[in-house]
This record gives C-alpha cells, sequence and structure tokens, in this order.
C-alpha cells in the first residue's frame, strides 16, 4: 500500500499573489543550512574523536586481588573522565561558542518580524 503524497506550496501563493524569499532570505537560508551542516559535522567528528581516546577496560588479570582491582577501577575511571571532559571542552568552545551564535544570528536575520522598512 503506497501513501499518497502531498505537495506543499512552499510559495505562498495566494489567488493571484505570490510571496517569495528576497534574495538575503535565500542567500543567509543557505548560509543558515551550511552553519547547521558545520555544526552537525563537528557533534559527529567530536563523537568519533571520545569513541577513540576512551580508555578501554583494564585486562582480567589485574583483577586478581581486590586491592589491584580498586586500582584499576580508579585509574580506568580518571581516564574515562578526562576523555570526556575533553570531549566536552571542544563541544562547548566550537559549537556552543562560536557556531550556535552565529547560527542564531542568521535564523534572526531571516526569520527577523517589522524591520524598519517594512518587511520581514
Amino acid at each position: 500500500m503506497s501513501i499518497p503524497k502531498k505537495v506543499i506550496d512552499v510559495q505562498g501563493a495566494v489567488g493571484t499573489t505570490s510571496v517569495h524569499a528576497t534574495f538575503v532570505q535565500r542567500a543567509g537560508l543557505y548560509l543558515a543550512a551550511g552553519v547547521g551542516a558545520l555544526i552537525a559535522t563537528v557533534t559527529v567528528s567530536l563523537v568519533i574523536f571520545l569513541w577513540s581516546h576512551y580508555p578501554s577496560m583494564p585486562a582480567e588479570g589485574t583483577f586478581a586481588t581486590s586491592e589491584a582491582a580498586a586500582v584499576a577501577l580508579e585509574k580506568f575511571k580518571a581516564l574515562s573522565e578526562n576523555a570526556i571532559k575533553n570531549a566536552t571542552e571542544i563541544f562547548q568552545t566550537i559549537v556552543t561558542q562560536a557556531l550556535l551564535p552565529v547560527f542564531t544570528a542568521i535564523l534572526g536575520y531571516i526569520f527577523a518580524k517589522g524591520g524598519r522598512d517594512g518587511e520581514g
């Protein structure tokens, strides 16, 4: 059973009047899509970075005594926290402090209401 496809008119035609995005709005939309794609790429790269730098569990032989097991687990915990901290700091620096403000500024410019000349 196939699902019928709906065609949605994004130009907003009303009667014989149609509304088209301005050149600046279209350029801003493409720029916002590019910044969004860059954010997604950085996020995926950081997940790969975290995966590659995350420590592996200690070998089975390190759990011979309870003292050795406690030391091995403490070291594993410290290394795990360090890997997560590094990835989180990189994400906050690149995405949260640099790219998200640019992304929201672009979207705010595109979708702003009531500009000076009455457009927008």
